[in-house]
C-alpha cells in the first residue's frame, strides 16, 4: 500500500501492437500534472514496438520483458504502485494479478458490466456491447455487426476473471451510419487516450490515510474493499493479520488500548478511522477520537450498549414495543435459579456483556440450567460480562443477520443473511464466532423484509435517538423468524464476522462514500448498490475451537485457492512468523465466492478449501445446506 510521503510510481505495458497512444496520453497527463505520479519504467514484451520510441523520446526507463515468466521479477524489482497495460500483447499469469491486487489497469474494447450477470445500458438506454473476449479489431467490428447504436470502451482493474474486474471508468462513442471498423474507433482511440488519463488522475490525487481498528476477517474484508476506492492513499490496521499486512500497515496496538490508538491517529494525520470490533465501541473510542477532533466511523460508548449491555437492549425492546422473546433480568444468582423453577424447558440464559458471541446458553433441564448460571455468574467463565443475566424464552424458527447502514436518521438496510454459529453440522455443538455465512437468504421474500424494515429496523433507530442515545454507523439485529414473526435475539452495534466478509463481495458502491455520508448525515443522498449475485464465506478454524487450541501450525494452499473464479481468501486468526503463514486464532481464515445461485457460489468456495490445509483445520461441510432446504419446503 502507497505511502503519502512518495512519489506514486506507474509502470505502462506496450507491446508492437498500436502506435502507442495511451502511453503518450499518459506520458502527457504527467508532464502537465493532471496525473500526479511518475512513469518508473516502459515494458515491453517486443524490442521493436513503436511505443518504444516516445518513450525513449522523454527520457523514460525501458525494460523488456520477453516471456510471461519474466514479468513479475520485473514488476517486483520496480515496484510500482500501479501497472498501465496500453496494448500489451503478452498473457498475464495468475501470480502477477494475485500480487498486485487493484493495481493493474486493462483497457478493453467494450462495455465491462458491474457483474457478470448483467449489462450496462448506452446513452440512449439500448443494452451494452461487453465483447468478451475480444482484441480490438474483433470487438470494433462487433459493435458494427451486431448493429449497437453506440460503440465503447472500459478502464477496470485485472483480476483472474477474464475480461472482468471492478470498472474504474468507461467511455462511449455514437456509431454512425457509414462506419467502418477504421473510422469508427479512430474517434474511439481519441476518448479511449482521454479515458485512460480521467481514470489515472483519480487513482493519483489527494489520497486518504485510513486506520482500520481490529485483527479479524471482518477487518481483513473491510480493508479488501476500502482498498478499491480511489480516495484512499494509506491504510493502517491496528492490530491487523497476515491478510492486511498484504493490502496496508499492521500495527501493533491493541484494538481496545484506546490512548495508543489516540496517539498513532495524531502522529500519522489519520483521515479516517474506522471503528469495528465491539470491545473498543464499548470502551468509548468513537467518544475519545470526536473529543480529540479526529474523524471516526462508528457508534459512541453510549450507543453501543445496545450490544455491550444485553439488559439494556433488552431493556430498550420493550420500552419501545419491539418484537422480542418474554425475559427477565438478573444479577443475582438465587434469584435467578428462583425464577428458572418456575419456567418451561427449554430455557435461554445470556450473560449480559459482550462474550465474542458464546455467552447464549440454550438449557433443557435444571442440571444445565444450573451449571449455566454457576458457569456465568459464580465461575465468571465470560468476566465481567456475566455480572448480570438475561433468562428469556426458548424462540422456534430460523435465524437470519439484518444490517443497516444509519446516519442516525436515515438508514440503508443490506440484503439478509444467515450465519451459522455451531461449530458442529446440523447445528450441533457449542457456539462458536460464527462458521459461515449466505446472503442473500433464498427464503426472504421482499415483504418479509419490508416487514422487518417496518417494525424493528426504523423504529430501532428512532427509539435510539429518542432515548438521548443517538445512533451512527452500522446497527445489526440478529432476528429469529418465528410463527408469530420475525422477532429480536440480540442487537449488534457493528457488522458481522463472518456476515462482513461475504457482505464486501456483494456491494457495488465505494465504502468510503458510505461512511462518509453516516458521519456526516447524508446517507438519504447516497446510493447503495448490491450485486444480483449469490454470496458465502465458509470458516476454516484451529483443531479444538471453540475450546483449547494450539497455534502456530502452517498454513498451505491459499495461493492456489485464489487462483480459482470468483474465490477470495479472507484472514482473520493468522500471523507471519518465520516467513511462513501460520494460525493465531481460533477462526483462522474465511474462503468467499460469489456465483449466479447459492449453490454455485457454496461449491466454488468448497472446491477451493480443497486447496488449503494447517494441522487440525476443521470446518462445516453444511453452510448453506438448511437455507436451500427450506427454501424448497
Amino acid at each position: 500500500m502507497m505511502s503519502l510521503n512518495h512519489k506514486i510510481k506507474l509502470a505502462v505495458l506496450i507491446s508492437d501492437a498500436g502506435t502507442g497512444t495511451n502511453l503518450q496520453a499518459i506520458i502527457d497527463g504527467v508532464e502537465i500534472g493532471k496525473i500526479k505520479a511518475e512513469i518508473c519504467a516502459v515494458i515491453s514484451d517486443k524490442t521493436d514496438a513503436l511505443g518504444l520510441e516516445r518513450a525513449r523520446k522523454h527520457n523514460l526507463k525501458i525494460e523488456i520483458s520477453p516471456t510471461k515468466e519474466t514479468l513479475l521479477p520485473l514488476l517486483q524489482k520496480l515496484n510500482p504502485d500501479y501497472i498501465c497495460l496500453a496494448g500489451w500483447k503478452q498473457i498475464i499469469l495468475d501470480e502477477v494479478i494475485l500480487a498486485y491486487p487493484n493495481k493493474i489497469l486493462n483497457l478493453h474494447p467494450g462495455l465491462i458490466p458491474d457483474t457478470d450477470n448483467e449489462s450496462i445500458k448506452n446513452p440512449d438506454g439500448t443494452d451494452a456491447l461487453w465483447n468478451k473476449g475480444m482484441l480490438t479489431t474483433k470487438a470494433i467490428q462487433n459493435f458494427l455487426d451486431q448493429k449497437a447504436t453506440f460503440a465503447g470502451s472500459s478502464i477496470h482493474f485485472l483480476t483472474t476473471n477474464f475480461d472482468f474486474g471492478p470498472v474504474l471508468g468507461r467511455t462511449f462513442e455514437k456509431i454512425e451510419a457509414h462506419d467502418n471498423v477504421e473510422s469508427l474507433y479512430s474517434r474511439l482511440k481519441k476518448k479511449e487516450n482521454q479515458l485512460y488519463v480521467e481514470v489515472l488522475e483519480k487513482l493519483t490525487g489527494n489520497k486518504q490515510k485510513i486506520l482500520i481498528i481490529g485483527g479479524g476477517g471482518r477487518e481483513h474484508a473491510i480493508g479488501w474493499k476500502v482498498a478499491q476506492s480511489p480516495q484512499v492513499g494509506q491504510i493502517f490496521f491496528t492490530p491487523g493479520n497476515g491478510g492486511t499486512a498484504k493490502i496496508g500497515t499492521n500495527v501493533d496496538i491493541k484494538a481496545t488500548d484506546i490512548a495508543e490508538l489516540l496517539a498513532f491517529a495524531k502522529k500519522e494525520k489519520i483521515d479516517l478511522t474506522l471503528a469495528l470490533p465491539d470491545d473498543p465501541l464499548a470502551l468509548g473510542v468513537v467518544d475519545e477520537f470526536k473529543k480529540a477532533g479526529l474523524r471516526i466511523w462508528g457508534p459512541t460508548k453510549n450507543a453501543a450498549q445496545i450490544e455491550s449491555s444485553k439488559a439494556f437492549s433488552k431493556d430498550f425492546m420493550r420500552r419501545h414495543n419491539l418484537p422480542t422473546a418474554n425475559f427477565e433480568i438478573f444479577n443475582n444468582f438465587e434469584k435467578a435459579e428462583k425464577y428458572i423453577a418456575k419456567q418451561s424447558f427449554p430455557i435461554v440464559i445470556k450473560a449480559s456483556g459482550l462474550a465474542l458471541g458464546k455467552g447464549v446458553i440454550i438449557c433443557h433441564n435444571t442440571q444445565e440450567t444450573n451449571e449455566a448460571l454457576t458457569n456465568i455468574m459464580i465461575r465468571k467463565v465470560f468476566g465481567d460480562a456475566g455480572q448480570e443475566v438475561v433468562i428469556e424464552e426458548f424462540l422456534i424458527g430460523p435465524e437470519i443477520s439484518i444490517h443497516a447502514f444509519t446516519d442516525g436518521n436515515n438508514y440503508s438496510i443490506f440484503p439478509a443473511s444467515q450465519d451459522h454459529k455451531k461449530i458442529g453440522e446440523n447445528d450441533t455443538g457449542l457456539n462458536t464466532g460464527g462458521m459461515g455465512t449466505i446472503a442473500p437468504v433464498p427464503f426472504i421474500t421482499n415483504k418479509l423484509l419490508e416487514n422487518i424494515e417496518k417494525n424493528i429496523v426504523a423504529p430501532t433507530i428512532k427509539g435510539m435517538d429518542t432515548d438521548n442515545n443517538f445512533f451512527s454507523g452500522l446497527i445489526y439485529p440478529g432476528l429469529i423468524l418465528t410463527e408469530e414473526g420475525p422477532k429480536i435475539l440480540e442487537y449488534n452495534a457493528r457488522f458481522g464476522d463472518p456476515e462482513t466478509q461475504t457482505y464486501m463481495r456483494l456491494l457495488n458502491t465505494d465504502i468510503l462514500d458510505i461512511f462518509n455520508a453516516c458521519i456526516d448525515g447524508k446517507l438519504n443522498e447516497q446510493k447503495i448498490k448490491w450485486k444480483k449475485l449469490s454470496a458465502c464465506t465458509i470458516v476454516l478454524a484451529s483443531g479444538g475451537y471453540p475450546e483449547n487450541y494450539e497455534k502456530g501450525k502452517i498454513i498451505s494452499g491459499i495461493q492456489e485457492a485464489e487462483m480459482q473464479n470468483d474465490i477470495v481468501v479472507f484472514h482473520a486468526g493468522t500471523k507471519i512468523e518465520n516467513n511462513n503463514l501460520v494460525t493465531n486464532g481460533g477462526r483462522v481464515l474465511g474462503i468467499s465466492a460469489i456465483g449466479k445461485t447459492l449453490e454455485e457460489a457454496l461449491a466454488k468456495a468448497y472446491k477451493a478449501i480443497e486447496k488449503i490445509s494447517f494441522e487440525g483445520m476443521q470446518y462445516r461441510k453444511d453452510i448453506g445446506r438448511k437455507a436451500l432446504n427450506y427454501k424448497n419446503k
